[in-house]
C-alpha cells in the first residue's frame, strides 16, 4: 500500500517513578485476556529476563525494566482513570500460513474497572479502513506495517482500531497460530459447552488447502489447543455459525476457559515459566510492560464470566453493510459503514460498549412504533436502533397520536439490563400493563414530546 505512513506508531508512556513497594499475590492470573496470560511468566530467574526484550516491543533497559515490575505496584494504567482499560487482542496464522502477518483476529477487550465488567469487541477482518484517501482491509494493516519496519505492525493496528472504533486503544498483544495452540496445551486443554452443531466444510489447512470437514456437536468436549483453535477459527460453519459474530461468541468461551484453567493450576515456578517463554517467544508479542501486566491482573481478577459480554462489528441493520470494492485489477469484498454512515456512526454505538455488551447479551426484541407520522421522530431513538440488535420499528397500529413516549416492558421483568438501560437513558414513562398487540419483549411507542 502507497500511503501506508499516515498511520504513525503510538509513543509508549515513558517510566513513572517508583512508587514504594507493597506486597501483592501473584498467583491470580487475568481471566479474561488469554493473550495477556500468557506473558505474565517473564520474570523467574536470569534466563527469563534475557528474553524479554523478544517479547515486550517497548525499547527499555532490561534492569529498567525489572525494577518496574517489582516497584511499580501502584502506577495505573492508560485508561484507568476513567474506569475504562481497553487492549487490542490480535491472532494471526504465522509461519507456514498463507498471509503469515494478515491478522485473523482483532478483538478490543473492554474492561470496566469500577463495575468490574467487559466486553471483547469483534472487528471483522474485512472491514475497510481508509489510509490517506486510500482504502484497505484492516487485517492487512499489521503486515504493511511490519514490512515496512520491523515491529511497526501493532503500533499501526492500534492507529487503524482507534480510527474505526473512536475508542482510546493503547494496549496490544499479537500471537499466532502456533503460540495459541501452545498455550492451550499447556494448561491440559479447555472443557467447552458447544452451543449447537455445526460443520464447517471449507476449513484450512496448512498447505493451502481444506481440512476435511470440521464438525462440532452440541455439548461438552474437552478441547486440546489444535481442536481450540478450529473451534475459535471457524468461519463458514452452517447452523448459524458462519457469521463473525458467532465466531466472537466461540472466542469468548475459549478466552474465558483458558482464563479459568489457569488460575486453578500453579504456574508461577520458575521453570514453568522458563519453558513457557522458550514456547511463547517466537509467537508472542506485546507493548504492555510486565508491571502493567500485573496491574491489569490486579483490576481484573474479579470479572465474572457473567460480565463478559460480546460485540461484533459485522453487517447489522442500517449502521454496518456489506460491500464491494473496485479498482483496475479486482473485486473486494468489504464490511463498511452503510450508505449515509460514517465511522462517527460507530464511535456513537460504541461510546457505551459495555451497555450495548448488556443489550446483546440479553437479545431482548424491541419494537417501536411511530404514532406522530413524523420520520424525524425517530432520530431521538437511533442509538437503540443501532444498538439493540433486535430493535425493528413497525408501523403504529392505533388511530390517535401519543402525548407521551410510552415504553412496555411485555416481558414480565425477564430481560433486567434492557430495561434500565430504557429507563434511565430515555425519557419515556413506563406502563404499567403489557402492550397487547404485539409479541416484542418490549414496545416504544414514540409520542408528541419526541417532535
Amino acid at each position: 500500500m502507497n500511503n501506508f505512513d499516515l498511520i504513525g506508531p503510538k509513543e509508549h508512556p515513558a517510566p513513572m517513578q517508583y512508587a514504594p513497594p507493597r506486597r501483592r499475590n501473584k498467583k491470580h492470573l487475568f481471566l479474561l485476556l488469554l493473550l495477556l496470560v500468557i506473558s505474565l511468566g517473564v520474570w523467574g530467574g536470569g534466563k527469563i529476563i534475557s528474553k524479554t526484550n523478544q517479547i515486550f516491543t517497548n525499547k527499555q533497559n532490561v534492569f529498567v525494566r525489572f525494577g518496574n515490575f517489582f516497584m511499580g505496584d501502584d502506577r495505573q494504567l492508560q485508561g484507568e482513570e476513567r474506569g475504562l482499560v481497553n487492549v487490542l487482542l490480535i491472532g494471526m496464522g504465522g509461519p507456514g500460513h498463507e498471509g503469515p502477518l494478515l491478522t485473523d483476529t482483532m478483538i478490543v477487550a473492554q474492561i470496566n474497572t469500577l463495575t468490574k465488567e467487559a466486553v471483547l469487541i469483534s472487528v471483522p477482518r474485512d472491514f475497510v479502513i481508509s489510509v490517506n484517501n486510500s482504502f484497505t482491509k484492516i487485517n492487512a494493516i499489521y503486515a504493511y506495517a511490519e514490512a515496512k519496519e520491523g515491529g511497526g505492525g501493532g503500533p499501526a493496528a492500534l492507529a487503524a482500531v482507534e480510527k474505526l472504533t473512536g475508542l482510546e486503544v493503547p494496549y496490544f498483544t499479537a500471537i499466532d497460530f502456533k503460540g495459541f495452540v501452545k498455550a492451550v496445551d499447556h494448561v491440559g486443554g479447555l472443557d467447552i459447552y458447544v452451543d449447537r452443531s455445526f460443520t464447517d466444510n471449507t476449513y484450512p489447512d496448512e498447505r493451502f488447502g481444506y481440512l476435511p470437514p470440521v464438525t462440532f456437536t452440541q455439548g461438552q468436549e474437552h478441547m486440546n489447543g489444535l481442536r481450540s483453535l478450529q473451534f475459535v477459527r471457524s468461519r463458514h460453519g452452517n447452523s448459524g455459525e458462519g457469521s463473525d459474530f458467532a465466531r466472537s461468541e466461540r472466542q469468548k468461551k475459549i478466552i474465558t476457559a483458558f482464563g479459568q484453567k489457569v488460575i486453578k493450576l500453579n504456574l508461577t515456578d520458575v521453570r514453568t515459566l522458563s519453558n513457557l517463554l522458550n514456547d511463547f517467544t517466537q509467537n508472542f508479542r506485546t507493548n504492555l510492560e510486565p508491571y502493567e501486566l500485573k496491574r491489569l491482573t490486579d483490576v481484573s481478577k474479579n470479572i465474572s464470566p457473567d460480565n463478559i459480554y460480546s460485540l461484533s462489528l459485522e453487517p447489522q441493520g442500517d449502521l454496518i453493510c456489506q460491500g464491494i470494492i473496485e479498482d483496475y485489477v479486482a473485486r473486494a469484498y468489504v464490511i463498511q459503514p452503510c450508505e449515509g454512515k460514517t465511522y462517527q456512526d460507530i464511535h456513537a454505538f460504541l461510546s457505551d460498549a459495555l451497555a450495548a455488551g448488556r443489550l446483546n447479551k440479553e437479545k431482548a426484541a424491541i419494537e417501536i412504533q411511530n404514532s406522530t407520522g413524523k420520520p424525524y421522530a425517530l432520530d431521538s431513538l437511533q442509538t437503540i436502533i443501532d444498538t439493540a440488535y433486535s430493535a425493528k420499528v413497525t408501523s403504529f397500529k392505533s388511530k390517535t397520536p401519543y402525548e407521551r413516549t410510552i415504553l412496555y416492558d411485555n416481558s414480565n421483568g425477564k430481560f433486567p439490563q434492557t430495561l434500565d438501560y430504557l429507563k434511565n437513558n430515555f425519557n419515556f414513562t413506563l406502563a404499567d400493563i403489557p402492550y397487547a398487540n404485539s409479541s416484542a419483549d418490549f414496545v416504544i411507542i414514540l409520542g408528541k414530546d419526541a417532535l
